[in-house]
């Protein structure tokens, strides 16, 4: 395996507003917090006491002072004494990020730093966890990282100021012959567009320790974004075979040359792809999935995400736990099934089609209006034979619907 290095560049556009760094989960993992994914608000919860801003509310309105008292009010589950170490530290770090940054203003600073919110339920995870384990991260009586208040990493706090310190970067290049991508992310956004020569770009703000990593063997590339890329953007040929990606919570808008294939494992990030005669297979825990094209086969697990599907001309698969599954234009001929335990299931059938239908709810309501089963009123099942393809709708306590 070679090392592919791009042309790195400086760039004043901000593409980011949040750092890297602000939740870790078990695996040693930090996805960035989401504007588009508030976090839960409420003394009910446990977290802070209001929902995060949008972007341009909190750009318009957050000064060094209004972020750090907006901060103190957020941890209000802290004593007094804690939150004022909370504030302490973060004020000196402001400080001496703008002391290293003279050409930052104290309003570009703030926007380069994630909404209070967002530390907040970092502090409060922190603390959970710290109570769970009485301190001891591993279960062997040590601690691998000094720890602050409430359980608060240190070391991520530095890591959050030096990356609002740092300048966006840029890698790019272009290869002839790519038959397999790979890329591996943390909170990275991609998309991808088909061209007719493969290229890449990436952009972030990252250091020496966390730059990405870009190889090559033949036909095949791997990237890994690392932990502060911001937005990967890729061109692909026609002769792509397969485009995989890990992410945990990136975002995937990919529209992928003919025939070829997908396979995509996210954990909170959404996707959204469009393709035709190519495999598509989703495994997600909360993202949303939106699938468009006339892909041959459609295989999307998840957890709580919602699922869309239209165009797909081969077999359906989708399994969920409680998102709300919709699947547009179904043929007479095409193998659909589709599993949720609460979300809801719609399900259209293209004019004219007239496959085998099997829809169940054991506790919600099945409804069937169209002119291809009759009008019958609500029941917890609906069959009507037909073929070649068959129709396998079910929820557990979530309505289905049949067009």
């Amino acid at each position: 395996m070679k090392g592919i290095h791009g042309n790195t560049t400086a760039s004043c556009r901000w593409v980011r507003l949040f750092s890297s760094g602000l939740r870790r989960n078990a695996t040693g993992i930090r996805p960035r917090m989401k504007p588009s994914k508030p976090v839960p608000a409420g003394p009910e919860m446990g977290l802070p006491r209001t929902a995060e801003p949008s972007i341009q509310e909190w750009r318009a309105t957050m000064t060094k002072r209004h972020y750090l008292d907006e901060l103190n009010e957020q941890l209000y589950f802290l004593s007094g004494t804690d939150r004022e170490d909370v504030i302490r530290e973060f004020e000196s770090h402001m400080d001496d990020t703008q002391a290293v940054r003279k050409d930052l203003s104290e309003d570009e600073l703030v926007d380069r730093l994630p909404p209070p919110a967002s530390i907040a339920a970092r502090y409060h995870a922190e603390a959970k966890e710290s109570e769970s384990d009485g301190g001891d991260r591993h279960g062997n009586g040590e601690q691998t990282k000094r720890r602050g208040w409430a359980g608060f990493t240190l070391n991520d706090l530095g890591s959050m100021f030096r990356f609002a310190r740092s300048e966006e970067k840029e890698l790019s290049g272009t290869a002839e012959d790519v038959e397999r991508v790979e890329i591996e992310s943390i909170s990275c956004d991609l998309k991808t567009e088909p061209g007719n020569t493969f290229s890449y770009r990436i952009r972030g703000r990252w250091s020496d320790d966390t730059v990405p990593a870009i190889t090559r063997n033949g036909g095949r590339w791997r990237i890994d974004c690392g932990l502060d890329a911001d937005r990967l953007e890729l061109v692909l040929p026609a002769s792509l075979v397969e485009l995989i990606v890990k992410t945990v919570s990136g975002d995937i808008d990919a529209v992928l040359p003919d025939e070829s294939n997908l396979t995509a494992k996210l954990v909170s990030g959404d996707l959204s792809c469009k393709g035709a005669g190519g495999v598509f297979a989703v495994i997600t825990a909360s993202g949303d999935v939106s699938v468009d094209g006339r892909s041959t086969d459609v295989d999307v697990r998840t957890a709580s995400g919602d699922v869309r599907i239209s165009g797909s001309s081969g077999d359906v698969n989708v399994a969920s736990q409680s998102g709300d599954l919709s699947i547009q234009g179904v043929s007479a001929d095409q193998d659909v099934k589709i599993q949720t335990m609460s979300g809801d299931v719609r399900v259209k059938l293209k004019a004219g089609a007239a496959p085998e239908i099997l829809a169940e709810s054991i506790s919600g309501d099945v409804s069937s209006p169209g002119e291809r089963v009759g009008r019958r009123p609500v029941s917890n099942t609906i069959r009507a034979t037909g073929g070649p393809g068959r129709v396998h709708a079910k929820s557990v306590s979530g309505d289905v619907t049949l067009e």
